[in-house]
């Protein structure tokens, strides 16, 4: 006997009653989606079912709050560290613009689903996105948007300052010089969705053609951004670079990055960009001095890794 998951959701005739407990993992949006494709005419209120389907996932899943299991203890804890040149920092935000990154899955009621997490259900941006975006910002802080504008928009010539491949390590594809970052980066979770609608306009009528759904993460919505300094035995040394010599520069990348930049995809048409909450910066370990703002963490980097002195 065999069970066909897709054929057993295509009995569903309505809008799902029920959510699971993978939230928006499976079940319910994989019965919306289901839904959506049956090929039936529309009913004689001229509903379409397609429409049908994607207004129920919309009203369902924008009432929903999404968190991790807690008993799994997914988030880091950068309390006590190994080492003495080791530190975290975490940065709490909140949305001012919808934050997108389209979703890779490929059978969905929407045609621009925000990504979430394949177990749990749960809107996220990946660590690889924070590296790429805060490598970016570092590079802007250094000089960047003016060498692509000397060379056609193009990165010929450019060679990232130490400290950037120190944090970052180098670029994919590097052979002979290749070097991992000493940042270790962590996913952001976000606990709610909602909906934006972009409507293109014809030129000749002036007038919404056909309206396009986006789910993202709404404004005012919190996020978190965690980073490790954890760089090797001997990093240091090898590169010739402290924290102390890179704090000041990559605290403003972070700023920038969040408050003027943008984090999200569509960057361009204001998504993505976020306000620092007021005394939303941690240290970690902060050795009892709590700490709470930008100015404190860059106080206390360069204490710690100042010349023939601090903890180091």
């Amino acid at each position: 006997m065999s069970f066909d998951y897709y054929a057993y959701l295509a009995e569903n005739k309505t809008c799902p009653t029920r959510v699971n407990e993978t939230g928006l993992a499976s079940g319910f949006v994989d019965e919306c989606a289901v839904w959506s494709c049956q090929d039936k005419p529309q009913d004689r209120k001229g509903t379409d079912p397609k429409n049908e389907a994607r207004q129920c996932y919309m009203k369902r899943a924008a009432e929903l709050e999404f968190n991790l299991p807690p008993d799994l203890h997914l988030e880091p804890d950068h309390v006590s560290l190994p080492d003495s040149t080791w530190f975290g920092i975490d940065v709490s935000f909140t949305l001012v613009s919808p934050w997108y990154s389209k979703d890779d899955r490929p059978f969905h009621v929407l045609d621009n689903p925000v990504r979430k997490d394949r177990v749990f259900g749960v809107p996220f941006m990946s660590a690889a996105s924070w590296k790429g975006l805060l490598r970016w910002a570092c590079r802007m802080q250094e000089g960047f948007s003016d060498h692509l504008k000397k060379h056609d928009m193009k990165m010929n010539g450019w060679k990232d300052p130490s400290w950037i491949v120190h944090l970052f390590g180098n670029e994919k594809g590097e052979q002979e010089s290749f070097q991992s970052g000493a940042l270790v980066f962590y996913p952001t979770w976000f606990n709610k969705v909602g909906f934006e609608v972009i409507n293109p306009h014809s030129r000749s009528r002036r007038a919404g053609t056909q309206p396009i759904y986006y789910e993202v993460v709404p404004t005012g919505t919190k996020g978190r951004l965690r980073l490790l300094y954890a760089p090797l035995p001997g990093e240091i040394e090898r590169d010739k670079v402290t924290p102390a010599d890179f704090i000041d520069g990559f605290i403003d990348s972070i700023k920038k990055l969040l408050e003027t930049y943008g984090i999200s995809a569509k960057r361009t048409a204001g998504w993505g960009t976020a306000r620092i909450d007021e005394n939303g910066w941690r240290l970690h370990p902060d050795n009892g001095s709590n700490i709470k703002t930008a100015e404190g963490i860059v106080t206390e980097i360069k204490r710690r890794f100042a010349p023939h002195g601090g903890d180091q």
